[in-house]
Protein backbone atom coordinates (compact mmCIF):
# COMPACT_ATOMS: atom_id res chain seq x y z
CA UNK A 1 0.00 0.00 0.00
CA UNK A 2 1.31 3.25 -0.86
CA UNK A 3 -0.42 6.52 0.64
CA UNK A 4 1.76 9.74 0.94
CA UNK A 5 0.45 10.88 4.11
CA UNK A 6 2.79 10.11 6.91
CA UNK A 7 0.90 9.91 10.59
CA UNK A 8 1.39 13.54 11.61
CA UNK A 9 2.12 14.60 15.02
CA UNK A 10 -0.65 17.40 15.87
CA UNK A 11 0.35 19.45 19.00
CA UNK A 12 -2.57 21.09 20.03
CA UNK A 13 -2.09 24.71 21.31
CA UNK A 14 -4.02 27.29 22.47
CA UNK A 15 -4.13 29.29 18.62
CA UNK A 16 -5.10 25.97 17.18
CA UNK A 17 -4.15 22.94 15.57
CA UNK A 18 -0.35 22.78 14.22
CA UNK A 19 0.18 19.74 11.72
CA UNK A 20 3.59 18.49 11.78
CA UNK A 21 5.13 15.46 9.47
CA UNK A 22 8.55 15.34 10.67
CA UNK A 23 10.69 12.20 10.79
CA UNK A 24 12.05 13.15 7.61
CA UNK A 25 14.41 10.88 5.55
CA UNK A 26 17.38 12.92 4.58
CA UNK A 27 20.03 10.21 3.32
CA UNK A 28 22.67 7.93 4.65
CA UNK A 29 25.97 9.18 6.35
CA UNK A 30 29.49 7.29 6.68
CA UNK A 31 30.32 9.68 9.84
CA UNK A 32 28.07 11.09 12.11
CA UNK A 33 28.60 15.57 12.39
CA UNK A 34 30.33 17.49 15.32
CA UNK A 35 28.26 18.33 18.60
CA UNK A 36 26.60 14.74 18.59
CA UNK A 37 25.17 13.27 21.37
CA UNK A 38 24.14 9.11 21.37
CA UNK A 39 21.02 8.72 23.58
CA UNK A 40 21.53 6.07 26.17
CA UNK A 41 19.74 2.35 24.96
CA UNK A 42 19.30 0.75 22.08
CA UNK A 43 16.71 1.34 19.54
CA UNK A 44 14.80 -0.79 16.77
CA UNK A 45 14.53 1.71 14.26
CA UNK A 46 15.17 5.02 12.82
CA UNK A 47 11.93 6.24 13.52
CA UNK A 48 12.23 5.04 16.92
CA UNK A 49 15.52 7.55 17.27
CA UNK A 50 14.07 10.00 15.75
CA UNK A 51 11.23 9.88 18.57
CA UNK A 52 14.35 10.52 21.05
CA UNK A 53 15.44 13.57 19.33
CA UNK A 54 12.54 15.84 19.73
CA UNK A 55 14.77 18.52 21.58
CA UNK A 56 17.05 18.94 18.60
CA UNK A 57 17.20 19.41 14.41
CA UNK A 58 18.44 15.66 13.82
CA UNK A 59 18.44 12.28 14.38
CA UNK A 60 21.15 9.56 13.18
CA UNK A 61 20.44 5.84 13.50
CA UNK A 62 23.33 3.12 13.00
CA UNK A 63 21.46 0.16 12.42
CA UNK A 64 24.30 -2.25 12.96
CA UNK A 65 24.14 -1.52 16.82
CA UNK A 66 21.16 -0.06 17.01
CA UNK A 67 22.55 2.79 18.37
CA UNK A 68 20.88 6.93 18.34
CA UNK A 69 22.20 10.45 18.22
CA UNK A 70 20.99 13.21 18.26
CA UNK A 71 22.15 16.99 17.38
CA UNK A 72 21.65 20.25 15.23
CA UNK A 73 24.32 19.69 13.05
CA UNK A 74 24.73 18.06 9.86
CA UNK A 75 27.92 16.20 7.56
CA UNK A 76 29.88 17.70 5.00
CA UNK A 77 28.71 16.39 1.47
CA UNK A 78 31.62 13.99 1.30
CA UNK A 79 30.12 11.89 3.67
CA UNK A 80 26.56 11.55 1.81
CA UNK A 81 26.15 7.53 0.94
CA UNK A 82 23.58 5.12 -1.01
CA UNK A 83 20.58 3.93 1.10
CA UNK A 84 16.86 4.28 1.51
CA UNK A 85 15.07 4.94 5.27
CA UNK A 86 15.56 2.38 7.10
CA UNK A 87 17.85 0.66 5.02
CA UNK A 88 21.02 2.55 3.92
CA UNK A 89 23.24 0.11 1.67
CA UNK A 90 25.79 -0.59 4.71
CA UNK A 91 24.17 -0.85 8.08
CA UNK A 92 27.31 1.01 9.51
CA UNK A 93 26.35 4.09 8.06
CA UNK A 94 23.62 6.64 9.42
CA UNK A 95 20.24 6.96 8.57
CA UNK A 96 19.87 10.67 8.67
CA UNK A 97 16.19 12.28 9.89
CA UNK A 98 15.51 15.82 10.28
CA UNK A 99 12.61 15.92 13.36
CA UNK A 100 10.90 19.15 12.60
CA UNK A 101 9.28 19.92 9.86
CA UNK A 102 5.68 20.10 7.71
CA UNK A 103 7.24 18.18 4.75
CA UNK A 104 6.76 14.75 4.08
CA UNK A 105 9.41 12.86 2.10
CA UNK A 106 8.14 10.89 -1.38
CA UNK A 107 8.97 7.15 -0.51
CA UNK A 108 11.62 7.05 -3.65
CA UNK A 109 14.67 9.13 -5.79
CA UNK A 110 14.30 10.24 -8.66
CA UNK A 111 17.71 9.74 -11.14
CA UNK A 112 17.16 13.42 -12.74
CA UNK A 113 15.75 16.50 -11.27
CA UNK A 114 12.07 16.74 -11.69
CA UNK A 115 11.05 19.20 -14.18
CA UNK A 116 10.21 22.84 -13.98
CA UNK A 117 12.87 23.63 -11.15
CA UNK A 118 15.72 26.15 -10.44
CA UNK A 119 18.55 24.87 -8.00
CA UNK A 120 20.75 27.03 -5.50
CA UNK A 121 23.62 26.10 -3.11
CA UNK A 122 22.16 25.56 0.76
CA UNK A 123 24.23 24.09 3.72
CA UNK A 124 22.02 21.13 3.96
CA UNK A 125 18.71 19.47 3.55
CA UNK A 126 16.89 20.99 6.73
CA UNK A 127 17.74 24.87 5.20
CA UNK A 128 16.47 23.73 2.17
CA UNK A 129 12.54 22.24 3.50
CA UNK A 130 12.67 25.70 5.77
CA UNK A 131 13.54 28.07 2.84
CA UNK A 132 10.99 26.34 0.81
CA UNK A 133 8.66 26.12 3.94
CA UNK A 134 5.76 28.33 2.08
CA UNK A 135 5.66 26.17 -1.30
CA UNK A 136 4.24 22.73 -2.58
CA UNK A 137 7.36 20.79 -2.87
CA UNK A 138 10.88 20.95 -1.84
CA UNK A 139 13.51 18.76 -3.93
CA UNK A 140 17.48 18.68 -2.64
CA UNK A 141 20.36 16.54 -4.12
CA UNK A 142 24.19 16.05 -3.54
CA UNK A 143 25.76 17.33 -6.76
CA UNK A 144 28.21 14.63 -8.24
CA UNK A 145 30.15 17.22 -10.24
CA UNK A 146 30.79 19.84 -7.38
CA UNK A 147 29.76 18.07 -4.29
CA UNK A 148 27.40 20.32 -2.54
CA UNK A 149 24.15 20.67 -1.59
CA UNK A 150 21.71 21.82 -4.19
CA UNK A 151 17.89 22.60 -3.47
CA UNK A 152 14.85 24.22 -5.25
CA UNK A 153 11.65 24.97 -4.04
CA UNK A 154 7.91 24.92 -6.01
CA UNK A 155 6.13 21.54 -7.28
CA UNK A 156 7.97 19.89 -9.99
CA UNK A 157 5.75 19.96 -13.58
CA UNK A 158 7.23 16.26 -14.02
CA UNK A 159 9.04 13.16 -12.54
CA UNK A 160 11.04 10.64 -14.14
CA UNK A 161 12.36 7.27 -13.04
CA UNK A 162 13.11 6.24 -9.34
CA UNK A 163 16.28 5.09 -8.43
CA UNK A 164 18.49 4.02 -4.82
CA UNK A 165 18.75 7.24 -3.30
CA UNK A 166 22.75 8.30 -2.50
CA UNK A 167 25.17 10.90 -4.36
CA UNK A 168 23.47 12.19 -7.77
CA UNK A 169 19.76 11.46 -7.13
CA UNK A 170 16.90 14.18 -5.94
CA UNK A 171 15.19 13.38 -3.21
CA UNK A 172 11.51 15.06 -3.49
CA UNK A 173 9.71 16.57 -0.54
CA UNK A 174 5.80 17.82 -0.22
CA UNK A 175 3.25 19.29 2.08
CA UNK A 176 0.71 16.73 3.15
CA UNK A 177 -2.72 17.70 2.84
CA UNK A 178 -3.24 18.83 6.28
CA UNK A 179 -0.16 20.93 6.00
CA UNK A 180 -1.24 22.36 3.15
CA UNK A 181 -4.30 23.32 4.00
CA UNK A 182 -3.25 24.99 7.23
CA UNK A 183 0.15 25.82 6.28
CA UNK A 184 -0.35 27.17 2.70
CA UNK A 185 -3.49 29.14 1.69
CA UNK A 186 -5.76 27.75 -0.97
CA UNK A 187 -5.11 31.25 -2.88
CA UNK A 188 -1.33 30.62 -2.74
CA UNK A 189 -1.39 27.25 -3.67
CA UNK A 190 -4.20 27.69 -7.01
CA UNK A 191 -1.55 30.66 -8.07
CA UNK A 192 1.79 28.51 -8.10
CA UNK A 193 -0.28 25.65 -9.79
CA UNK A 194 -1.26 28.37 -12.39
CA UNK A 195 1.81 30.00 -12.85
CA UNK A 196 3.86 26.28 -13.22
CA UNK A 197 0.43 25.16 -15.24
CA UNK A 198 1.45 21.80 -13.39
CA UNK A 199 0.12 18.60 -15.41
CA UNK A 200 0.27 16.30 -12.80
CA UNK A 201 0.52 16.91 -8.95
CA UNK A 202 1.73 13.53 -7.36
CA UNK A 203 4.58 11.36 -8.44
CA UNK A 204 4.09 8.58 -11.28
CA UNK A 205 1.70 5.83 -10.04
CA UNK A 206 0.12 8.15 -7.36
CA UNK A 207 -3.07 10.21 -7.80
CA UNK A 208 -3.81 13.43 -6.31
CA UNK A 209 -7.05 12.81 -4.52
CA UNK A 210 -8.92 15.62 -2.71
CA UNK A 211 -9.66 15.99 0.50
CA UNK A 212 -13.18 15.33 1.55
CA UNK A 213 -13.73 18.99 4.27
CA UNK A 214 -10.19 20.49 2.77
CA UNK A 215 -10.78 22.58 0.06
CA UNK A 216 -7.59 22.44 -2.32
CA UNK A 217 -6.04 19.87 -0.17
CA UNK A 218 -5.32 16.62 -1.66
CA UNK A 219 -3.04 13.28 -1.12
CA UNK A 220 -1.35 11.11 -3.31
CA UNK A 221 -2.16 8.07 -3.13
CA UNK A 222 -1.92 4.73 -4.72
CA UNK A 223 -5.79 3.42 -6.04
CA UNK A 224 -4.93 0.34 -6.92
CA UNK A 225 -4.03 -0.69 -3.59
CA UNK A 226 -5.07 1.83 -1.33
CA UNK A 227 -7.37 0.43 1.09
CA UNK A 228 -9.95 3.18 2.02
CA UNK A 229 -9.85 4.47 -1.78
CA UNK A 230 -9.96 1.31 -3.64
CA UNK A 231 -10.07 2.41 -6.97
CA UNK A 232 -10.30 5.57 -7.04
CA UNK A 233 -10.75 9.02 -4.92
CA UNK A 234 -13.23 9.16 -2.60
CA UNK A 235 -13.94 12.93 -3.20
CA UNK A 236 -12.69 13.37 -6.74
CA UNK A 237 -9.33 13.51 -8.17
CA UNK A 238 -7.56 17.32 -8.05
CA UNK A 239 -7.90 19.26 -11.21
CA UNK A 240 -10.46 16.59 -12.57
CA UNK A 241 -14.26 16.86 -12.99
CA UNK A 242 -14.72 13.58 -14.90
CA UNK A 243 -13.16 10.73 -12.37
CA UNK A 244 -14.12 7.18 -11.12
CA UNK A 245 -15.17 6.92 -7.48
CA UNK A 246 -13.19 5.12 -5.44
CA UNK A 247 -14.63 2.57 -2.64
CA UNK A 248 -13.68 2.36 1.35
CA UNK A 249 -13.06 -1.60 1.52
CA UNK A 250 -13.10 -0.98 5.47
CA UNK A 251 -16.88 -0.24 5.31
CA UNK A 252 -18.13 -2.99 3.48
CA UNK A 253 -21.23 -3.83 5.31
CA UNK A 254 -20.98 -7.80 4.81
CA UNK A 255 -17.59 -8.12 5.21
CA UNK A 256 -15.72 -10.18 8.71
CA UNK A 257 -11.88 -9.22 9.22
CA UNK A 258 -9.92 -9.71 6.19
CA UNK A 259 -10.54 -7.65 3.13
CA UNK A 260 -7.88 -5.86 0.72
CA UNK A 261 -7.46 -3.62 -1.62
CA UNK A 262 -6.02 -5.49 -5.06
CA UNK A 263 -5.68 -3.92 -8.76
CA UNK A 264 -8.45 -1.26 -7.67
CA UNK A 265 -11.22 -3.81 -5.80
CA UNK A 266 -11.80 -4.84 -2.80
CA UNK A 267 -10.95 -8.44 -2.61
CA UNK A 268 -12.72 -9.93 0.92
CA UNK A 269 -11.38 -13.48 2.75
CA UNK A 270 -14.20 -13.66 5.35
CA UNK A 271 -17.85 -12.71 5.05
CA UNK A 272 -20.40 -12.25 7.91
CA UNK A 273 -22.90 -15.15 8.91
CA UNK A 274 -25.72 -14.94 6.04
CA UNK A 275 -23.30 -14.20 3.18
CA UNK A 276 -21.04 -16.62 1.24
CA UNK A 277 -17.53 -15.64 -0.34
CA UNK A 278 -17.46 -16.10 -4.22
CA UNK A 279 -14.60 -14.34 -6.11
CA UNK A 280 -13.70 -12.78 -3.20
CA UNK A 281 -16.97 -10.94 -2.92
CA UNK A 282 -19.64 -11.67 0.02
CA UNK A 283 -22.96 -12.43 -1.30
CA UNK A 284 -26.48 -13.36 0.11
CA UNK A 285 -26.13 -17.02 0.42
Amino acid sequence: MIRLVNAAVLLITCLGVVVRADNAFAGCFSILPSATTQVTGTFSSATACDAACQNNKHSFYQQSTQSCFCTDKYPSEGYFQSGTADACTNPANYDARITHTSFTWSPACYAASPGGLTYSVLTGPDTCLKNCATSLGAVFYVSSTNGNYQCACGQPTSFGATTQCGPGTYFYYYHTAAAASQGLSRKRRLAEERKRSIPAYCPKGLTACQVGGANGAYECIDTNSELEACGGCLYGTLGSTNTTVGQDCTTIPAVLGGVTCENGQCRAYKCKPGYKLVNQQCVTS
